[in-house]
């Protein structure tokens, strides 16, 4: 959009509400089927789960202790068998021991983070 034509849409809307509500007939209805249909979704939508266990997190907390696991064992590989299968083990472990801790701290904390 050029300048002048910027110019002339000012000069003709200049008088006009934005939020004033459309005048068309499909425009309202499309607006109140799109209402209806986030209050739809609003209402089919799960409960928030603050604090609780979730496939997702316990994909997340067991998948990554499964490869800090695997990376320190493959680490202490040198120093011998069974002490590179406890540094393993140990280290799948803590992983899902913080797992554990920090959404124990985020559920005592307050509201959960927005999902993506």
């Amino acid at each position: 959009m050029s300048r002048e034509e910027r110019r002339a849409y000012q000069r003709m809307s200049k008088k006009q509400d934005p939020y004033a509500a459309p005048v068309n007939p499909a425009v309202r209805a499309r607006q109140e089927k799109l209402r209806a249909r986030r209050a739809q979704a609003a209402r089919n939508a799960p409960p928030p789960v603050v604090g609780g266990i979730t496939r997702r997190f316990l994909g997340w907390v067991l998948g990554g202790g499964g490869v800090a696991g695997l990376v320190a064992f493959s680490l202490a590989w040198p120093s011998g068998m069974p002490f590179a299968a406890y540094v393993g083990l140990g280290a799948a472990a803590v992983w899902i021991g913080l797992g554990f801790g920090v959404r124990a701290l985020l559920a005592r904390g307050g509201p959960p983070p927005p999902r993506r």
